[in-house]
């Protein structure tokens, strides 16, 4: 799943995904059309104190994941990053209040959305298509 997109890539705009979970963080760059470029992954998950995912310590495994996989793609700008995080109802007072303006700084992603780790694990198992249905009938 490693690739690179057609030339002049300093200006395609890409997007991270981030899976932040109890056994670590998996991340993938990719570009709108083209999908997931390459991947990147850490076995330490991120720690939690009183105030729920430490965002800090995210960001620690994040940006240097990130740099790498826009340096490895050569996806200059990262428009959009979706992070998926155990809990973050319970566990995200913190990473909600600031994980939004953090990914901006640095490495630069415009738009931030936080959801939960089942919404992760339903996309990477569905892709972004519909579930399917069962037929109405008898059990």
């Amino acid at each position: 799943m490693t690739g690179r997109p057609e030339a002049g890539t300093d200006t395609v705009a890409g997007f991270l995904a981030v899976d932040s979970g109890g056994s670590g963080m998996r991340v993938v760059i990719g570009v709108p059309g083209a999908g997931t470029l390459a991947q990147r992954a850490s076995e330490e998950p991120v720690r939690t104190g009183d105030r729920g995912i430490d965002p800090g310590h995210l960001m620690e495994q994040l940006v240097p994941m990130a740099r790498a996989l826009s340096a490895e793609t050569g996806v200059g700008r990262l428009e959009a990053a979706v992070v998926g995080a155990a809990g973050p109802a319970t566990l995200g007072d913190a990473l909600r209040a600031e994980l939004p303006g953090a990914p901006a700084r640095e490495p630069g992603v415009r738009r931030v959305a936080l959801v939960a780790d089942a919404v992760t694990a339903y996309v990477g198992a569905l892709g972004p298509r519909p579930g399917r249905r069962s037929p109405p009938g008898p059990a």
